[in-house]
């Protein structure tokens, strides 16, 4: 897999996210990484469609609008119902992993932090 144009991150822990952008930037995981709050924030830039992003890493619990309400969104609107998401999130609920699968644009459930090692199981080039 060659490096991703842009890649969006939506996390509502700054330091979170600061990490996670220092380790994909280390690794040429992406060209652009885009950070968002919250789902809302996110969804509000697909909406805006000056750019899609080739994947999102999705956290699951964050205020306004969550990671659930993004993914029911995103599954039912045609042009991003077969956009690739990764859960990031540090629930370890098997009842969470078993819901995400329902959605069919979820291609993984990484529990944080987000290690090379899982950045190499979406790319294996990297590293």
């Amino acid at each position: 897999m060659k490096q991703l144009s842009m890649v969006y991150l939506v996390e509502d822990d700054m330091i979170t996210t600061f990490l996670i952008k220092t380790l994909m930037e280390k690794f040429s995981f992406a060209d652009e990484i885009h950070g968002f709050h919250n789902g809302e924030e996110a969804w509000n830039a697909l909406l805006a469609g000056s750019a899609d992003p080739d994947m999102v890493f999705l956290d699951l619990n964050m205020p306004v609008m969550d990671g659930w309400e993004f993914l029911e969104i995103v599954s039912k609107h045609p042009k991003y119902a077969k956009l690739p998401i990764y859960i990031l999130t540090s629930s370890i609920d098997p009842t969470d992993k078993a819901r995400s699968e329902e959605f069919k644009n979820v291609k993984g459930y990484l529990v944080k932090p987000l290690s090379l090692k899982d950045l190499q199981s979406i790319n294996p080039s990297l590293g």
